[in-house]
């Protein structure tokens, strides 16, 4: 009895699911597929850094520039990570100052390549030191 109320329930929720991950609906948010892994900037020792990233636009139409300058934000978001120590990256504070950093360059980068700066924000949705 209680798999045919399952079924319906996905039945009703599945595309309710699908237009909010932006499955073929509107959501404000680019996500960038790839992580990115770097070494970081320690002396001394070996540390990588693995952060996943998601932009807010400003408008839905501004994805398809993301998308055409995709290899130049990855390139610019690569040698700011790649800067960063870990004690630089350790505290909230230092997370927080990184995201204000990679915000501006990637704004800075789309004020050139389109003539707008495009996005709001930058999420860091994982972040990983080791």
């Amino acid at each position: 009895m209680r798999t045919p109320i399952f079924i319906l329930l996905l039945l009703f929720v599945s595309p309710n699911l699908v237009l909010a991950g932006g499955g073929g609906g509107s959501t404000p948010y680019f996500e960038i597929q790839t992580p990115f892994v770097v070494n970081l900037a320690d002396k001394g020792s070996l540390s990588f850094l693995q952060v996943n990233a998601q932009l807010k636009v400003k408008k839905d139409e501004i994805k398809d520039h993301l998308y055409a300058h995709l290899p130049a934000i990855q390139h610019t978001m690569m040698l700011l990570l790649s800067e960063q120590t870990s004690g630089d990256i350790k505290t909230v504070a230092g997370k927080q100052k990184l995201r204000e950093k990679a915000l501006k360059e990637v704004q800075d980068l789309l004020t050139v390549q389109i003539g707008d700066p495009a996005i709001d924000d930058i999420y860091f949705t994982a972040f990983i030191v080791q």
